[in-house]
């Protein structure tokens, strides 16, 4: 086996200083902080880096070590609430890079009205099918659909193959009953468009995302399914096949204890070649506080011509509320069919800085 390692680090007072300039508040802990509140309106920004170093062991000799760019991000948060109770606002979010975990949601940006009869946005932005989904819990750097595949080994799918963060028109309907569904239509989906062999590229069109989520008490606990599906049309000249996939998943909480898992089944779909039969079960556990959390997650990812299995450990803890302490360890085990075996394992450590 090979052993490879790599570090990054950055300046979070420099990153901090940066974004804050000369507008900066102080919050009740002492620490610099944006945030306008005035006559319904409420504004806030967010920043900060992520300094990852990782070690792992991997059987695959072409792995190369990703480059050493510093993740940076930042967060606009702005509303107006009405005097009715109508909230109308916009978020945007953006890093220097897409995460593997996409924990710090790169590329979106959206504006969204919210009442009584539920919420619609309009943009960038995920849809149900992946906000609405229950799947293995996962914290900070995700386990099995983690930062650890920066370096090694293949992502859990965790839910249904969705549009991600495509521009989409999205409704939400309030919970009623505990239960709650969405839908979202993303006229075009597209992924590496400037690709010369048009067989690389995603091209989507018509994309519908339908969610449905459940939830209610029973004793202490508190007890969710969900369902999702996502469908769309491939453009003839990629050679893929349309977009079909589907998921269900169950969760029951406990306070600070969370239990889950799901069944996905993502098909041939936009695959170049038709009768891949893609399915996934994945389920974990994790324990969760404002100042630390731990979660443990495995996933048994099957296809025509391969599986991949994955057992990952991780946490955080925030030793500071702008310092956030995080690290995972994912066992992985790749298989091609009478071709070839990848299996290894990745430790990554991170410390984000936010403000």
């Amino acid at each position: 086996m090979t052993t490879k390692m790599m570090l990054r680090t950055v300046s979070g007072a420099a990153l901090c200083a940066a974004l804050l300039g000369a507008s900066t508040a102080q919050a009740d802990e002492g620490l610099p902080r944006l945030e306008v509140q005035w006559e319904g309106f409420d504004i806030r920004l967010t920043g900060g880096a992520a300094a990852q170093g990782a070690v792992f062991n991997d059987d695959d000799l072409t792995t190369d070590s990703p480059d050493a760019k510093v993740d940076l991000f930042a967060r606009l948060n702005a509303q107006w609430t009405s005097p009715g109770g109508i909230i109308i606002g916009v978020n945007a979010e953006q890093n220097s890079r897409r995460r593997a975990s996409e924990v710090l949601d790169a590329g979106e940006i959206y504006g969204f009205v919210s009442s009584d009869y539920g919420r619609v946005e309009v943009g960038l932005q995920d849809g149900p099918a992946d906000t609405l989904a229950f799947a293995a819990p996962l914290v900070a750097l995700g386990q099995v659909r983690g930062e650890f595949s920066r370096y090694a080994g293949t992502q859990a799918l965790l839910r249904a193959l969705d549009t991600q963060d495509a521009f989409k028109v999205i409704y939400l309907s309030p919970p009623i009953g505990g239960l709650r569904g969405g839908v979202s239509w993303s006229p075009k989906v597209r992924r590496n468009a400037a690709a010369v062999d048009s067989r690389d590229r995603i091209e989507v069109d018509n994309a519908f995302e339908l969610g449905l989520q459940y939830q209610q008490p029973v004793g202490d606990w508190i007890l969710g399914a969900s369902a999702g599906y996502v469908t769309g049309e491939a453009d003839p000249i990629t050679t893929r096949e349309d977009l079909r996939s589907w998921s269900i998943g169950a969760e029951a909480r406990r306070g600070p204890l969370r239990i889950g898992g799901a069944y996905v089944d993502r098909g041939d779909s936009n695959r170049l070649a038709p009768g891949f039969d893609q399915w996934e079960v994945n389920g974990g556990v994790g324990w969760v506080t404002p100042e630390w959390g731990v979660a443990g997650s495995v996933a048994y990812t099957k296809a025509s011509d391969r599986k991949n299995r994955l057992f990952g450990v991780g946490g955080f803890y925030r030793i500071h509320p702008n310092i956030e302490l995080r690290a995972d360890v994912v066992q992985f085990r790749e298989e091609r069919f009478m071709i070839s075996v990848n299996d290894g394992i990745a430790s990554v450590v991170e410390v984000l800085f936010t403000i």
